[in-house]
């Protein structure tokens, strides 16, 4: 097969199964009935293993999304291609009950190539934030007078990232790096109201949807250390900076004495309130990012590496009156171990071990409490054969929230699947 016949295989693989993909659950957190819904962090499966980190990683042979100005650090001559998937379990607790929760899903794709020794263009398509809970309260246990009620709350949806990068360096050890994104999703939050006991009252439902779309852009830069012939220092900085998104608020409320199909939503005899706005510009905003790291690396051997970034979300807009937000603050370490690369005869010793940590203040404020999320992750890089392409398995377990405040305390366990597809596309062969 040619080498294009290949990419537009990819690519229509790639779109397929990403529309298929922003269907699924994705989370089943209470959390993320506020804001934008639960933030996915980025990234792929070496940087998942690896505490979430990659400000200031590069390598020859793994994208990393994180940083743009990363890709200008590909092998030039190579077509590379990421897709993962990621199953998890969420285990939820109160004062008062525990759930628990496990699903598998489509994580994300991206393809990257050079376009010339002095650039590389990479594209993918991810999810950045995700709602999917279901909350029922049923008081017909504690009545004594006639007033039974049911009351239900439930939420889902995603928003969805697509993007195209582009890294150069205009001088030697220097890359900088640039993604134009799109960004798109709709998440629906609908309550429910019924009295069982009586026969002639109607029900009452809400519906408000939030649907999304714009571009954005997003800048990184990587400045690369050579120490001597094997060790070198990479420092590495990324920028968001703070965007207006266009969209659309939905709001329905209304009562009927029937429901619909899926049981969240009443069959409207009498609409009482519909409202739709289209956001203005500055209605919504995604927050300004800044983030920094640095990496320490022994080529073929050992990696070093720790990221710090803050999202402004305390001054960013959100078109939902429930939601109180603040400043995001994350604070993430990683390393990866290559015992002996070039080992012939002992597989393990070509393995790339990683593991990491990471801690983070979230954007969300309720009951007056800033939540909080601390991590830890592990995995590792498998070689296929002798060749570049390799399967990279991640586990990540970690605690948010707290059962204190009113709250609710999440475990989390995810385990990350990722194929790093590697393959010489522009060498000119000479036998065929």
């Amino acid at each position: 097969m040619h080498n294009r016949y290949k990419l537009i295989f990819t690519v229509l693989l790639v779109t397929l199964i990403s529309f298929t993909a922003a269907a699924q659950k994705r989370t089943y957190s209470p959390y993320s009935r506020y804001g934008l819904g639960e933030l996915q962090d980025g990234g792929f499966g070496r940087n998942a293993a690896m505490g979430r980190t990659g400000i200031a990683l590069r390598n020859e042979y793994n994208l990393n999304n994180i940083n743009p100005a990363s890709y200008f650090g590909m092998d030039s001559l190579s077509f590379f291609f990421e897709g993962g998937l990621v199953g998890f379990q969420q285990k939820l607790r109160t004062d008062e009950s525990t759930s628990e929760f496990s699903d598998m899903n489509f994580a994300y794709f991206a393809v990257g190539f050079p376009l010339a020794k002095w650039g590389f263009f990479s594209a993918g398509i991810e999810p950045t934030a995700v709602v999917g809970y279901d909350y029922f309260q049923d008081n017909g246990y504690e009545t004594t007078d006639g007033n039974y009620s049911q009351f239900s709350t439930s939420g889902d949806g995603s928003t969805t990232k697509a993007y195209a990068g582009f890294a150069l360096s205009p001088i030697r050890n220097l890359s900088l790096g640039m993604h134009l994104s799109y960004l798109f999703g709709k998440m629906t939050h609908s309550s429910l109201s019924q009295f069982p006991n009586d026969p002639i009252s109607f029900s009452l439902g809400t519906s408000q949807s939030i649907q999304i779309n714009d571009l954005f852009l997003d800048f990184g830069i990587q400045y690369m250390i050579n120490l001597n012939d094997k060790h070198s220092l990479v420092l590495g900085g990324v920028y968001n900076p703070k965007t207006g998104i266009n969209g659309t608020v939905t709001k329905v409320v209304g009562m009927g004495t029937s429901l619909e199909q899926d049981g969240k939503m009443v069959i409207v005899a009498d609409t009482l309130h519909y409202q739709e706005n289209k956001l203005e510009k500055n209605a919504f905003e995604m927050p300004e990012k800044i983030g920094v790291g640095i990496a320490y690396s022994i080529k073929d051997a050992l990696t070093l590496t720790a990221d710090y970034s803050t999202h402004k979300w305390g001054d960013a807009k959100f078109p939902d009156e429930l939601t109180e937000t603040t400043d995001m603050q994350k604070w993430a370490f990683g390393a990866e171990i290559i015992p002996n690369e070039r080992s012939a005869s002992f597989y393990p010793a070509r393995i790339r071990y990683r593991l990491g940590t990471y801690y983070k203040k979230d954007y969300l404020i309720l009951n007056n409490h800033q939540l909080k999320d601390f991590g830890i992750s592990f995995g590792v890089g498998l070689p296929l054969n002798r060749t570049k392409t390799s399967l990279n398995l991640g586990f990540e377990w970690g605690q948010r929230g707290t059962t204190d405040y009113q709250l609710v305390k999440e475990n989390y366990a995810k385990l990350t699947v990722n194929l790093t597809l590697h393959e010489f596309w522009f060498v000119k062969r000479k036998f065929d």
